[in-house]
C-alpha cells in the first residue's frame, strides 16, 4: 500500500517513461508521507479498447491517477503529493499539467494486508518491519535497494 493506478492511452508512453513515472510517484509518495519505498505500487493500465471521454468529448492526452492510500495524512501531505505527481507525470509524459488528474481515496490501515500481515499505521513502519519474519525482511529489502536505496 498504497496503490497507484495510471489510466493512459496505449501507446502515450514507452517503458522507459512508464519506469520512470513509477520511481517519481514512489520518491513523491515517500518523500510526502514517510512511507517506505517498499510498500508503493504503480499500476500503468493501457487498455486498447477503452475509450476515454471528458465532458464528452475524447481525451487522448489526459492521464487519470487514482490512488489507495493509509488514512491519516494532513491535507497539506495530500496536496503536495497529488501536485508533485502531477507535476512530474506531466513533465515526463510531455502533457500539459492540466491534463494530469489525481485522486486519493484514504482507507483504513487495518483494512490492508500485504506481505501477508494486516499493514501498520502511518510512522508505526519500523516496528512493523522489524515483526516481519527474516526471510521476508530480506525479500523487502532487497526490493529497495534496486534503486534509490532502502529507506524505512
Amino acid at each position: 500500500m498504497p496503490t497507484y493506478v495510471c489510466s493512459v492511452r496505449p501507446n502515450l508512453l514507452d517503458e522507459a517513461k512508464k519506469a520512470e513515472i513509477a520511481r517519481a510517484i514512489t520518491r513523491n509518495h515517500h518523500e510526502a508521507t514517510g512511507a517506505p519505498a517498499y510498500f508503493v505500487q504503480v499500476v500503468i493500465e493501457e487498455k486498447a479498447g477503452a475509450q476515454r471521454y471528458l465532458g464528452g468529448e475524447p481525451a487522448s492526452e489526459q492521464i487519470w491517477i487514482r490512488a489507495d492510500i493509509r488514512s491519516g495524512r494532513t491535507v497539506e501531505q495530500r496536496s503536495g503529493l497529488m501536485l508533485a505527481i502531477m507535476r512530474d507525470v506531466a513533465r515526463i509524459a510531455g502533457v500539459e499539467e492540466e491534463k494530469i488528474w489525481v485522486y486519493l481515496c484514504n482507507l483504513e490501515p487495518t483494512d490492508m494486508v500485504e506481505y501477508g500481515h494486516v499493514l501498520p499505521l502511518p510512522g508505526k513502519e519500523q516496528e512493523w518491519f522489524e515483526a516481519l519474519p527474516a526471510s521476508l525482511r530480506d525479500y523487502i529489502a532487497a526490493l529497495g535497494t534496486k534503486r534509490d536505496g532502502f529507506v524505512l
